[in-house]
């Protein structure tokens, strides 16, 4: 019944997050014009390539948390000891990162954005807005890490639900008021510190720990670190294969051009987050049966079930109201004429890739990063070197083509998670 419950409320927060954002698009759309638009689709995905930066690392702290929890007597001191420790690294980290950009800033305005006839001051003003949203909601995602490893996510969603409500109706209403890109990125700032305040209040809260009891203590930070930074590197590596179609397409086509394939690609990763739920409430359950390899194949088994299911009942809704569906939400026939053929692309590489997380699931459980890295490095050597000629050649579709592409490969290599002895030598 627990489980039922986690999965429920993750869905929750995973609807919220996923449906917030596409059900305001079309006011943001509306109100600031499809080339000011354009600026917030690269404002996301600048945010999602400096939110590279804590690609498994997140990941890893669920598991070293998650093990620690399930300690009888010092587990609730040693999970505290490591929160207390990686909190300030990960907001000395997020401040650092984010004022190199803002200080960046005008260069990438004027030598990878290609603004048309905008001014370089509104792609200046899109940069220093990106930084500043991701200093403000970096650090929340240690506190994260921390409510998932505890299996406090019903909590948790209830506060990411509540947050991303608050951001997006928030900013719609804000837009319709004074529609420019500064008065978007002030409210989404605000609202992202606010959300990050607060899971951290949540996450010590959780540990029931006196926090001003703590100290600096490397002794806890050094034995996680390194697997910490190990894992943290082969799934950026990954996470940046994943962006790799919107940055080479940011720098090879207009912003216009750019803010339809974001739409299509905000549709295809939105429909991808019903995916992680899933995997975010099975994972502590795999990571405590790592040693039951029998069972562990039983839960990948129903997982992939699953998603399964899931992937059937999208690709037929997809296919009998997916342009209608467009249209309802859009209405702009000429918008839903540039987005559909790129969502229908894009959508295939979202299942392969809710496929793949399967694989991904039994390497974390394993401790298998060695694996990770090895997919990871190979598909991103790949897309590195098929996407930017399929651009060339096709445009917006054939970076659609290449998420595809590089999707596919990754769900193949994943897949080896069916070998029952290779399983087996992992332990």
């Amino acid at each position: 019944m627990t489980l039922r419950r986690t999965i429920l409320a993750n869905y929750a927060g995973a609807a919220a997050v996923a449906l917030a954002p596409v059900l305001a698009l079309p006011w943001y759309l509306g109100a600031l014009g499809p080339k000011q638009f354009g600026l917030i689709g690269f404002i996301v995905m600048l945010q999602a390539v400096l939110g590279l930066l804590d690609a498994g690392m997140s990941q890893s702290l669920v598991r070293e948390i998650a093990v620690r929890l399930g300690m009888n007597v010092t587990g609730k001191q040693s999970a505290a000891a490591l929160l207390f420790g990686f909190e300030r690294i990960y907001w000395l980290f997020g401040l650092c990162v984010g004022s190199i950009t803002f200080l960046g800033a005008d260069r990438v305005a004027a030598q990878w954005l290609n603004l048309a006839d905008l001014p370089q001051t509104m792609g200046t003003q899109a940069v220093c807005g990106a930084a500043l949203l991701f200093a403000a909601q970096f650090p929340g995602s240690v506190y994260r890490s921390l409510l998932v490893g505890a299996q406090a996510q019903i909590p948790l969603n209830g506060l990411t639900v509540g947050g991303a409500l608050l951001r997006h109706a928030g900013a719609v209403l804000i837009v319709h008021c004074w529609p420019t890109l500064l008065a978007y990125l002030i409210w989404h700032v605000c609202t992202a510190f606010l959300e990050t305040m607060l899971r951290g209040r949540l996450a010590w809260r959780t540990l029931d720990v006196d926090r001003s009891a703590l100290q600096w203590d490397r002794r806890e930070i050094e034995p996680v670190w390194r697997s910490v930074a190990w894992m943290s590197g082969a799934t950026w590596l990954g996470a940046l294969t994943v962006q790799m179609d919107k940055i080479v397409l940011s720098k090879m086509v207009s912003v216009e051009v750019f803010g339809y394939y974001s739409i299509a690609a905000a549709l295809a990763v939105g429909v991808l987050q019903l995916i992680y739920p899933l995997i975010q409430a099975v994972l502590p359950r795999a990571i405590h049966l790592r040693s039951d390899r029998a069972r562990l194949r039983v839960l990948s088994i129903k997982l992939f079930c699953l998603i399964a299911i899931l992937v059937w009942f999208g690709a037929v809704s997809f296919a009998v109201s997916g342009k209608w569906l467009l249209q309802t939400w859009l209405r702009n026939p000429e918008v839903v004429q540039a987005v559909y053929p790129l969502l229908a692309i894009l959508l295939v590489g979202s299942a392969l890739n809710a496929f793949y997380n399967v694989g991904y699931l039994n390497w974390l459980a394993d401790q298998r990063t060695d694996r990770v890295f090895q997919v990871n490095a190979l598909a991103l050597l790949l897309s590195v070197v098929i996407i930017p000629s399929l651009v060339g050649w096709y445009g917006a579709v054939g970076a659609a083509f290449g998420w595809l592409t590089i999707n596919l490969i990754g769900f193949l290599l994943s897949l080896e998670w069916l070998n029952k002895k290779r399983g087996a030598e992992n332990f």
